[in-house]
């Protein structure tokens, strides 16, 4: 039985959303890749940022497994919100939003619902459960930190 796992983060960095939103569209195109964050790589980035598109996302997680995930961009508020469904390692959905936050600041917010499809971490989801969800806020804090340094704060 998969274990379903709800997450939000959110990252305040030193830009405006323009800014902040202009880094994400650069982390996601064909040769760029994420390289502020350091547990992901984009081994199918999407040609274009628009609903329907397709994407492999793959996550090194600190614990040693990677997971695999397919996304379809869905709903796209250009300068404003991302949202995707997936298929793979996790199955569900996504949405990633850029707010301003005072003048020259932003917040980004990540919303997952996803269901694991792995059959190890369904098997160990009962007792591994806070390390899983350890390793994910662990993934996302390294992301903040790298996007704030490549916007030029820390």
């Amino acid at each position: 039985m998969s274990a379903t796992y709800s997450f939000v983060s959110r990252w305040r960095v030193p830009a405006s959303p323009e800014r902040a939103w202009a880094e994400l569209e650069r982390m996601l195109r064909p040769g760029a890749g994420p390289r502020w964050w350091p547990a992901l790589t984009l081994p199918m980035p999407p040609r274009r940022i628009v609903p329907g598109e397709r994407m492999v996302l793959a996550v090194r997680s600190p614990l040693g497994y990677s997971l695999r995930v397919l996304l379809e961009l869905r709903d796209i508020e250009p300068g404003r919100a991302i949202g995707a469904s997936s298929e793979g390692d996790l199955r569900g959905s996504g949405l990633v939003t850029v707010d301003a936050d005072g003048g020259a600041a932003s917040v980004i917010t990540f919303h997952w619902d996803v269901e694991t499809r792995l059959a190890w971490m369904n098997a160990s989801g009962w007792m591994l459960r806070p390390v899983f969800e350890r390793a994910h806020a662990y993934v996302m804090r390294r992301g903040e930190t790298g996007l704030r340094a490549a916007l030029g704060g820390r």
